[in-house]
């Protein structure tokens, strides 16, 4: 939960320029090749500054967190992808909390959340977050910060998702408690929301061809309620079989898989996977350091200096091959059974995120794999081979 810091977007303020002026430090021109490290430091200042406007806090000034998720934000939760050919996607990831608030008026209290920052530094009215709000959010953030990220070509877009249909987000729980007396109350689950614009608007608004009235026009906003895609579902259930029935020493799955579908753009399916092993030794490392792992024994089977240099640099070759054995097989999964995805059209996308669990060295935090749906179509009709396909798979690390 955010305590509120006053009404007007002070911090967020203080926050932007700093991070805006490490993006226009940087010449707008188009560079002779596509600079990977330049676009994920991009999305990366792109990810705070979401995470600060869609902080959130507890409606009633007495409450106290007895539980709480990720409901109130931050950069943590916000995941941005770029797709060549596309632009870039961001998701606001939102999940549920448990609020205990009491009153001393025997009125009970609020079960609403609003803004911690308003993004008018000109209002002190307190913003409730609502499926409008968080629309009008998304179209301030494409209005005043996403022109500045570079190498997007004109044709390619910038889309915030706001929320997931994952199955365990559920309506937040108010627990009120006046003279004695708990009440217990559910607060609105909001839907997916996104809005996307693309990158020639961007630039046409920021140059002056355009007016604020006539971009908020090109902002292409939708709500998805909780409309259920079976073949989504399904895919969902291939993922997660696989990814549990795994040998030991392997990326296996971290929960459960969550799905969403977007009208314009595809599937989106998101997985958490961690390293699982089962050895006696390795069972008992904690983590991995920058120059391997964290290795926990009781003193009377602590291995020497030589001895534990050896087991790390094993332990860390094992989790290498296991990412590697991890990215073929998430690639393999997407080739043979994306074909059931019947919801996504031929010009739109499979996009799978998956989020490694734990820091490991030489190892990304997430990978995407992003398949066009065409290329299963064509792999059906005979127009190419498997290992065609397979080839088709872009992966991006992160």
């Amino acid at each position: 939960m955010e305590i509120k810091q006053g009404k007007t977007m002070k911090r967020i303020q203080k926050i932007v320029p700093t991070l805006l002026i490490i993006l226009l430090t940087t010449p707008l021109a188009w560079a002779q090749s596509f600079d990977a490290n330049r676009m994920n430091r991009d999305i990366k200042i792109m990810e705070n500054i979401l995470g600060e406007m869609f902080k959130t806090y507890s409606g009633n000034s007495s409450s106290r967190a007895v539980y709480i998720a990720d409901f109130a934000g931050g950069s943590r939760n916000v995941r941005g992808t770029y797709l060549p050919g596309y632009g870039i996607i961001f998701n606001v990831q939102t999940s549920s909390s448990f609020v205990l608030s009491q009153s001393s008026d025997g009125q009970g209290s609020s079960n609403s959340f609003y803004y911690s920052y308003s993004t008018n530094s000109n209002s002190d009215d307190d913003v409730k977050v609502d499926e409008e709000s968080v629309k009008n959010r998304i179209t301030e953030f494409l209005k005043d910060y996403a022109s500045t990220i570079g190498q997007l070509k004109s044709t390619e877009n910038v889309m915030v998702i706001y929320g997931s249909n994952s199955r365990n987000s559920f309506p937040a729980l108010v627990y009120t408690s006046s003279n004695g007396k708990v009440d217990r109350k559910e607060t609105e689950k909001l839907p997916v929301i996104s809005g996307s614009v693309a990158k020639k608007d961007l630039d046409d608004y920021r140059s002056g061809k355009i007016n604020e009235s006539a971009f908020a026009s090109k902002v292409k906003t939708a709500s998805t309620k909780d409309k259920e895609y079976l073949d989504l579902k399904v895919m969902g259930n291939i993922f997660e079989t696989a990814l549990r029935d795994q040998e030991e020493e392997s990326f296996r799955l971290s929960g459960n898989v969550n799905y969403l579908m977007l009208d314009n753009f595809g599937a989106i399916f998101n997985i958490d996977a961690s390293y699982r092993t089962d050895d006696r030794f390795f069972g008992r490392v904690t983590g991995i350091s920058v120059t391997g792992a964290y290795i926990r024994t009781d003193s009377r089977d602590a291995p020497d200096a030589k001895e534990a240099e050896e087991k790390e640099a094993e332990f860390t070759a094992k989790v290498n091959e296991a990412y590697s054995q991890l990215k073929s097989n998430i690639k393999e999964y997407l080739v043979d059974y994306g074909r059931t995805v019947n919801s996504v059209k031929p010009d739109q996308y499979i996009l799978t995120t998956v989020n490694v669990r734990g820091r490991y060295k030489d190892i990304p935090e997430r990978i995407d794999f992003q398949l066009k749906k065409s290329v299963l179509d064509q792999l059906d009709k005979g127009s190419i081979t498997r290992e065609e396909a397979l080839k088709q798979v872009v992966v991006t690390e992160y």
